[in-house]
């Protein structure tokens, strides 16, 4: 869902194209402001992908607020709302990419079609061939695999030994080793069937330049790839080598990078998930945290990218920004030594870090597909005193344990299944035996885990829905909405939507249609009242808005009401 934004001095210009791009079905979320202090604000607290703004408009002229723009969000386009007398303004804002303009007195068609113009802008910005033929140019990364090496120590040993300057210039590292740093882990939910190996690298590089293509504007980072193919990002504000900033500049700069990064990411999730039929996930750390404890940061944020609300949608959550009580969690077959071998090649391999990351993520088909690769060669073997058995399926069972003390499903198994059989070999009779115990757990794991994932997405929309109906004489905008359950404005609207079948504007609407009616039951009440009470600013859209739901204006259901009961 792309956002955009309306500014002008003149409310009756604001309000009437808020109502048109409203009615229409352009998977637009809109928002208004009424000058440029406003316009900054909604701009500092949200992505904004399209400003249809007016050149004179109080505190900032429109060239100023595009000034305003491009340093918050470079890919944004910008449509100039015009008088005749403007073409000096026109000029000079023709200096920039991505912008466009149109006469005041246009008929609502061109304006409408003019958004539809930057939309496609927006959709054909990045060139997903040319990624891919870059990727193919650029494989010469001898540098970029010393780079890993480094950042991937950095992850894993703590404290990390000394971090110098020397060091990242060395390396060629274009960060600051003495001011701290953001960290960013992504995730692609969803890879195109039957790739090769070479395929799939190919494949995350060509993400991996579109993120950095994003972001580079301002940011500095690093990208990596972890075991798990997860890419981490080492970031910091652009330019924080040459500045000398006061700890107070320094923190609100490192505040508007993160507000940066959410919005962005949207739009990465979004150019992925139409362009490359892909599903990515990201966390971020919602504060810089110093070098030396990368690696705590590191495991916190892999265990929040386990955690989901809701299923098959990608996510962006911030590690600060979570609301715990929303977010809360009889023929013997002869022993082949084929077998054993496959089981030894298995465990030197460490293949179980695939296991327990389709677990903690909810991938239950590659899990499962995981597994037999495990217990095909197990379930077959004749000798329960096999070391390769015994430390296999030991293996998986503490995989399987782990998981359960951390999510405490102890007490939930026990009503469905017998958990003390998992630790213990001479519960079974025969290997076999033993897989199938595996197999009837882990599929009990997924239908709990399943379970879980849908109270906590029904609670978030069960506490949205009491807030609404509580403030709807508010602002009721998807950014807002989004804020109250801390969850990402585009994440929410998916959510809502594949939780309920319907849009949260359809439930806002009914809401207020009801309230509507309600308060139109009242002798005495005024139509301009009842607006305001269900959250239009003027009778004249409040109307349209009931007329469009209930086929009559609000005056005439209010005299149909009073009518009915004299009778």
């Amino acid at each position: 869902m792309y956002r955009l934004l309306i500014v002008d001095e003149e409310e009756f210009i604001v309000n009437g194209l808020y109502e048109v791009f409203i009615n229409k079905n352009m998977d637009l979320d809109v928002y208004k402001a009424y000058s440029g202090e406003e316009a900054i604000k909604w701009l500092n607290r949200t992505r904004i992908d399209i400003v249809l703004t007016g050149i004179r408009i109080p505190e900032i002229d429109g060239l100023q607020l595009r000034d305003v723009i491009y340093r918050n969000w470079p890919q944004c386009r910008v449509i100039f709302l015009t008088r005749y007398n403007e073409f000096k303004y026109i000029y000079k804002a023709n200096q920039h990419n991505g912008i466009s303009y149109i006469g005041k007195t246009e008929k609502h068609e061109k304006l409408i079609k003019a958004v539809e113009n930057a939309i496609k802008d927006i959709q054909n910005g990045i060139n997903i061939e040319k990624l891919i033929h870059m990727a193919n140019e650029q494989m010469n990364m001898a540098l970029e695999l010393f780079q890993k090496d480094f950042f991937l120590h950095l992850l894993h040993e703590d404290p990390p030994e000394n971090i110098t300057r020397s060091q990242f210039e060395q390396l060629e590292i274009t960060m600051n080793p003495d001011k701290p740093v953001l960290l960013l882990l992504g995730h692609v939910d969803n890879f195109p069937t039957d790739l090769s190996y070479s395929s799939k690298m190919q494949y995350l590089y060509s993400i991996r330049l579109m993120i950095d293509q994003y972001l580079n504007t301002r940011i500095t980072s690093v990208c990596v790839m972890d075991e798990s193919y997860r890419f981490v990002l080492f970031l910091q504000p652009k330019d924080l080598l040459k500045v000398s900033q006061l700890q107070t500049e320094l923190i609100a700069d490192y505040k508007k990078t993160i507000s940066f990064l959410k919005g962005t990411l949207e739009v990465i999730q979004s150019v992925c998930r139409e362009s490359l039929d892909t599903s990515i996930s990201f966390v971020l750390s919602g504060e810089p945290c110093r070098w030396e404890h990368l690696s705590k940061k590191y495991y916190s944020l892999n265990q929040l990218l386990n955690y989901r609300i809701g299923s098959n949608i990608e996510m962006l959550l911030v590690d600060n920004e979570l609301k715990s009580d929303i977010i809360n969690t009889s023929s013997e077959v002869p022993e082949l030594e084929a077998d054993i071998k496959v089981l030894e090649l298995l465990i030197r391999q460490q293949r179980l870090e695939t296991i327990e990351l389709y677990l903690e993520s909810g991938q239950k088909d590659k899990f499962f597909e995981t597994l037999t690769e495990w217990v095909l060669p197990l379930k077959v073997m004749k000798s329960k005193n096999s070391n390769a058995a015994i430390e296999a399926y030991y293996r998986i069972s503490l995989t399987l344990l782990s998981y359960i003390n951390r999510c405490k499903l102890t007490e939930k198994i026990a009503f469905h299944l017998d958990q003390n059989r998992l630790m213990r070999i001479d519960k079974f009779e025969s290997w076999e035996e033993a897989v199938a115990y595996l197999y009837q757990l882990s599929d009990l794991i997924f239908s709990l885990q399943s379970e879980e994932q849908k109270k906590r997405a029904d609670k978030a929309i069960s506490y949205l829905q009491q807030f609404i109906e509580e403030h709807m004489d508010e602002d009721l905008s998807l950014v807002r909405l989004a804020e109250q359950v801390y969850l990402n404005p585009s994440y929410l609207s998916r959510l809502y939507k594949q939780v309920l079948g319907v849009n949260i504007s359809d439930f806002i609407d009914s809401v207020r249609i009801k309230r509507a009616k309600e308060l139109l039951e009242n002798e005495n009440v005024k139509i301009y009242e009842v607006a305001k009470m269900v959250g239009y600013e003027t009778a004249a859209s409040f109307t349209r808005f009931f007329r469009k739901a209930t086929g009559r204006s609000p005056q005439e259901y209010h005299i149909e009401v009073l009518s009915s009961k004299h009778e």
